[in-house]
């Protein structure tokens, strides 16, 4: 087992950077690497977003969306009525905190559409053997990683240009999707 060594001082401060590019709706791309900056950049993507979450996951496996600071953001984007369409690359992790909230937030009637990616998507987002991940928020927002495994990735609170180009890969790819169990 992998003993991670968490730097605290330097989460505040990696926290505290994001919280300000996303108050002033920053166009700057920004970095993201390992588990514990990815929740924070997708927490508070998720915080930012007012209609609709479009999400290109592998699995759930909770090294992300069980962190707490993910799973009230997403409670929250939940409770907001924000619509989610999420991709699975691979079968969800059904003992996730966060595919659990998705699940019984579906069945209470939120609007959530849960499917398995097709072989033509996993194709476009495989490079040197490994899938890239994605999401995209409202039409402005986004985080794409390029490196799953470290966590590696870029996204930007207010950038038309780039959430436009996934949001044409994700949007040709979802319609002809299999469902899944949300």
């Amino acid at each position: 087992m992998d003993l991670i060594l968490i730097n605290h001082d330097e989460l505040k401060y990696y926290q505290e950077l994001v919280d300000s590019k996303a108050k002033i709706n920053s166009n700057e791309t920004l970095a993201n690497a390992g588990q514990y900056h990815a929740a924070i950049a997708m927490s508070k993507l998720l915080d930012e977003t007012k209609t609709i979450a479009r999400m290109v996951v592998g699995s759930f496996d909770g090294r992300v969306s069980n962190q707490e600071n993910y799973l009230g953001s997403l409670r929250s984007a939940i409770e907001k009525d924000v619509k989610f369409q999420i991709l699975f690359l691979d079968l969800p992790n059904t003992n996730s905190k966060a595919f659990k909230m998705l699940l019984t937030a579906k069945k209470a009637g939120k609007p959530i559409e849960c499917k398995m990616a097709n072989n033509s998507l996993i194709d476009k987002l495989s490079k040197e053997g490994k899938v890239k991940h994605f999401s995209v928020f409202d039409n402005n927002k986004y985080r794409f990683e390029k490196d799953t495994e470290n966590y590696l990735a870029w996204f930007s609170f207010n950038d038309l240009t780039n959430a436009s180009t996934l949001i044409n890969v994700f949007d040709t790819e979802f319609p002809d999707s299999k469902k899944v169990v949300c």
